[in-house]
C-alpha cells in the first residue's frame, strides 16, 4: 500500500513512537498541524511577571510533584524487569557446631583410642562457602516484550509528567490575567468614581447657583452610589483570584497574595487549522500512543510465555570439617533446567486475554482522545473569533460612549444639556469600558486554550526547560 510523503516522513523521523499511529488508519489519518508552535506561547507575550509565576509553579506545586513521582516510580519499575534479562550471582556461607558423639551416633559412636595424652574434643565444626550463578537461556522473548513494556510506561508517566505541567501552565495563566483583569477593573471604576464625584460637586455648584435644581443633584448622587457599589464586587473578584494564585504557587492563600502592575496584554489571532492536530504535540496523546504500544507488548510477551524455557546454573565453593583434625574439600556443579508448562489452569491463555483487552481499551482510549483533543482546537478557535469580533466591536462602541459623554458633559457645564443627559453618556461610557476590559480577558483566555489545545515540541520536559530558563 503506498504511504503519503508526510506518513513517509513521520515513521523516519519518529521511529517506534509513531509506529502504532502508522499501522492504526483513523490515527494515522491526523496530519501533522501546520501552525503548531515550536516555542512556548507565553513567550509571544513577553511577560516576564508571568514567566516567573510559572517556574514558581513547577518548583512548588504538589499536583506535580506528585506527577514526577509516578514517573520516577515507573522508571524503578522498568529497571526491575530488566535483572530478569540479567544473570544473577550470590555467595552463600554457612557455618554450624554440636557435639562429636551426637555426629558418630549413626555409626556406633566415635572411637577414642586407648591411650595417650591428647583428649579427645566433645565438639565438632563444619562450614562452607559458595558462589552461585544462574541464568535464563531462552524464554523465547517474553522477557524482553515484558521489559519493553516496562520501559514504553514509564514513558508514558512522562508524557502524565508533562501533561500535568501543561494542565498547571494553563491554570497559573489564566489566573493570574483573572488578577490582572481584576486589578484593571478596579482602576476603572475608581477612575469613574473620580469623575463622578466631580460631576456631583458641578451639580452641586449650579443647584446652589439656581442652575440646577435638586433633582438633578439626586440623580447626580445616585449615579455615583451605583457606580461605587460595584467596588466591592471587583475587589472581592481580585482577592479570590489572587488566593488560587497562590494556592496553585504551592504558596499559603491567606499569606500575601502576588500584585500586578501590568495590562492585558493583546494578542492576535492564533495559529493553528482545525481539522488537524499532531499526535506529538500534546502530551496525553504521547502517553496514550507509548500505553497502547506498552500494551501491545504485554500481548506480546503473554503469548510466548507458553514456550519452554531453557536456564543454565552453576556453583563452586569449598567446605570444612574439623574434630580430631581439619578436612576441606572443594566442591562445584553444573545444571541445564528445561521447563515445559503442561498445565497450569488456563492461567497463561487468561493472560493473554486480559493483556489483549487492555490493548483494545488502550487503543479506543487513544482514539477518543485523539478526536477530544481536535474539538478542543475547533471550539478554541471558534470562541476566539467570535470574541475578537465582539472586542472590536466593543471598541468602537466605547470610542462612540466617550466622544458622546465628552460632548454632553460640554453641554451640561454650557446649560445645553440636563444632568440626564450626562448620566445617560456616563453610564454607557462606563458599561462600554469595563465590557471591553473583561472581553479583552476572555479573548485572551480563549487565545491561550487554543495555543494550549494546539500544543507543540515546547511541551516536551517542560517543567524541566522552564527550571533550565531561569
Amino acid at each position: 500500500m503506498p504511504h503519503s510523503k508526510d506518513t513517509t516522513r513521520r515513521v523516519l523521523g519518529l521511529g517506534a513512537l509513531l509506529l502504532v499511529l502508522v499501522v492504526t488508519p483513523s490515527w494515522a489519518s491526523a496530519q501533522v498541524a501546520t501552525g503548531v508552535a515550536m516555542t512556548p506561547w507565553w513567550d509571544e507575550l513577553g511577560d516576564e511577571t508571568l514567566t516567573g509565576l510559572l517556574r514558581g509553579a513547577m518548583e512548588a506545586n504538589g499536583d506535580l510533584e506528585a506527577a514526577v513521582a509516578r514517573m520516577l516510580q515507573a522508571e524503578a519499575s522498568a529497571d526491575r524487569s530488566r535483572a530478569a534479562l540479567m544473570p544473577s550471582l550470590s555467595l552463600d556461607a554457612q557455618g554450624s557446631t554440636g557435639p562429636l558423639d551426637g555426629l558418630g551416633f549413626q555409626f556406633g559412636g566415635i572411637p577414642r583410642g586407648g591411650g595417650g595424652n591428647t583428649p579427645a574434643p566433645s565438639l565438632f565444626y563444619t562450614g562452607s562457602a559458595t558462589a552461585r550463578a544462574s541464568y535464563r537461556l531462552s524464554s523465547w522473548g517474553s522477557e524482553y516484550r515484558t521489559l519493553k513494556a516496562t520501559r514504553l510506561e514509564a514513558m508514558a508517566r512522562r508524557g502524565d509528567e508533562d501533561g500535568v505541567a501543561l494542565g498547571l501552565v494553563g491554570q497559573v495563566a489564566q489566573t493570574y490575567y483573572d488578577v490582572v483583569s481584576a486589578t484593571a477593573q478596579i482602576a476603572v471604576i475608581t477612575r469613574q468614581l473620580e469623575v463622578g464625584g466631580q460631576l456631583a460637586e458641578v451639580a452641586q455648584l449650579r443647584y446652589e447657583r439656581g442652575e440646577a435644581t435638586a433633582l438633578e443633584v439626586l440623580q447626580q448622587r445616585q449615579q455615583l452610589a451605583t457606580t461605587r457599589a460595584t467596588l466591592p464586587a471587583a475587589q472581592i473578584d481580585l482577592r479570590l483570584a489572587q488566593s488560587r494564585l497562590e494556592s496553585l504557587l504551592g504558596r499559603d492563600p491567606s499569606g500575601e497574595t502576588v500584585a500586578v502592575d501590568v495590562e492585558l496584554p493583546g494578542v492576535g489571532e492564533a495559529t493553528g487549522q482545525p481539522g488537524t492536530i499532531d499526535p506529538l504535540a500534546r502530551p496525553e496523546l504521547r502517553g496514550a500512543a507509548d500505553r497502547f504500544q506498552a500494551a501491545e507488548a504485554r500481548v506480546s510477551a503473554a503469548k510466548w510465555s507458553v514456550l519452554p524455557t531453557v536456564s543454565l546454573s552453576a556453583s563452586t565453593g569449598s567446605q570444612f570439617f574439623r574434630s580430631l583434625g581439619t578436612t576441606t574439600q572443594s566442591t562445584w556443579g553444573a545444571s541445564m533446567t528445561v521447563s515445559l508448562p503442561v498445565w497450569d489452569g488456563f492461567d497463561r491463555s487468561a493472560r493473554v486475554r486480559e493483556a489483549s483487552m487492555d490493548a483494545r481499551a488502550n487503543r479506543s482510549s487513544m482514539e477518543q482522545l485523539r478526536l477530544n483533543a481536535l474539538a478542543e482546537v475547533v471550539s478554541a478557535r471558534v470562541q476566539q473569533e467570535g470574541q475578537q469580533a465582539q472586542l472590536a466591536a466593543l471598541r468602537d462602541q466605547l470610542d462612540a460612549s466617550e466622544r458622546a459623554f465628552e460632548e454632553s458633559r460640554r453641554r451640561y457645564l454650557a446649560g445645553l444639556a440636563t444632568v440626564l443627559d450626562v448620566l445617560n453618556a456616563m453610564n454607557g461610557m462606563q458599561q462600554a469600558e469595563l465590557g471591553v476590559i473583561r472581553t479583552q480577558r476572555t479573548v485572551l483566555a480563549s487565545w491561550i486554550q487554543l495555543k494550549q489545545a494546539i500544543g507543540g515540541p515546547w511541551t516536551q520536559g517542560l517543567r524541566r526547560r522552564l527550571l533550565e530558563s531561569s
